[in-house]
């Protein structure tokens, strides 16, 4: 009885195994519904569309149609910038911006050294700061914040 109970245990988890991996696959007629459906986001590959992908040295960046790289994504805690009140840190020539979390176009030009995300429609922001450790983390400190609201004004 245990054996045959065994045996069923295993049979429901390879199912479930299988089952998985077909629901994971997408059919062609699939496909084409989710293409005309404006709702459903640009798949990579589109000529006009920002992507965010990750190169080949683990860094972030955000890509044109063309594959040409624009700018890098900000990195927290050791992947890409969480989304705040609709927008991501990028970087650009050393800079830190704002770019739109969901299209990646660039809201706030890269132009600050030291840029926390978002919050309550402002952000802190600073290009007098350094970078002092913190234990196992690096903290940012500035004795010039400033608030930039969604529109860049300062």
């Amino acid at each position: 009885m245990k054996n045959l109970l065994n045996y069923r245990l295993l049979l429901m988890l390879f199912l479930g195994f299988l089952l998985a991996g077909t629901r994971c696959k997408q059919a062609p007629s699939d496909q084409a519904n989710e293409a005309s459906n404006p709702a459903t986001p640009a798949p990579a590959n589109t000529t006009s569309a920002l992507t965010m992908e990750q190169t080949a040295d683990g860094k972030w960046v955000i890509l044109d149609g063309q594959k040409t790289a624009l700018y890098e994504v900000f990195i927290y805690d050791n992947g890409p910038d969480y989304e705040a009140e609709g927008l991501i840190r990028v970087v650009k020539n050393g800079k830190i911006g704002y770019a739109d979390a969901k299209t990646y176009a660039i809201v706030i030009e890269p132009q600050f050294d030291c840029a926390f995300p978002f919050e309550n429609g402002k952000a802190k922001v600073s290009n007098q700061c350094k970078m002092v450790k913190d234990g196992e983390h690096s903290i940012w400190e500035s004795d010039a914040w400033q608030y930039v609201d969604k529109a860049g004004k300062i």
